[in-house]
């Protein structure tokens, strides 16, 4: 997950607040992976709204992705948590959401139903667990077992429609300028405005978000 993170704030942070158009195989040169990994993180990236395609093997960021890019080299929690912002309407959050119903699952358990019948080799599934951890959807504890946070069950009732899942590896083009959605009931907007108006009311927003899922079973 380390290389596939590194792979967004690269692609990122090259296209820039600019939005110029990168190609993937520019990415893989500079994260040492092949181009074949960087286009795939990508193409997910895409998915959730972090990057949009430009053709084949070329993405530009989106609004959203530049902003997580931007606050993750000032606050990695606060970028975490506009991650999960844009997760909101991906459709892993309610299939997570139902499996993790009953109870904890370990995470290769979670992995296999949120891979389902989709194509790609099992360590898809695991891919989409980190991501989920990543934004603090779930919590993995030191067994390997994954919980649910609040943030979970919060997004997937939030009654916005989830993005099907993917069946072909097309390109399609996405709309650019995305917003990042809202998180927990916050918009990016309202987020930036409590941080200047109050910085330490927002910084105690940050420490008890990040003490809740701290607070998560072990």
């Amino acid at each position: 997950m380390r290389r596939q993170w590194q792979v967004v704030l690269t692609a990122a942070l090259a296209s820039g607040e600019q939005r110029l158009v990168i190609t993937s195989a520019d990415v893989a040169r500079e994260v040492g992976l092949t181009p074949e990994t960087a286009t795939q993180t990508l193409r997910f990236g895409r998915e959730v709204g972090l990057f949009i395609s430009c053709g084949r093997g070329k993405f530009a960021v989106t609004e959203a992705g530049w902003t997580i890019a931007q606050r993750w080299q000032e606050d990695q929690t606060y970028a975490r948590l506009l991650l999960q912002g844009v997760f909101r309407p991906h459709w892993s959050v309610p299939v997570a959401d139902t499996a993790l119903q009953p109870g904890p699952l370990p995470a290769d358990e979670l992995a296999r139903r949120l891979l389902g019948d989709l194509p790609g080799k099992p360590r898809r599934g695991m891919y989409l667990v980190e991501w989920l951890v990543l934004a603090l959807l779930v919590h993995r504890d030191q067994q390997g077992m994954v919980w649910p946070t609040p943030a979970l069950r919060e997004q997937a009732s939030s009654g916005v429609a989830a993005l099907p899942a993917p069946v072909r590896e097309e390109e399609p083009e996405q709309p650019a300028g995305q917003e990042l959605d809202a998180l927990m009931g916050m918009t990016n907007r309202k987020l930036d405005e409590l941080d200047e108006r109050d910085p330490q009311g927002f910084r105690a927003f940050l420490d008890n978000l990040t003490q809740l899922v701290k607070s998560l079973p072990s």
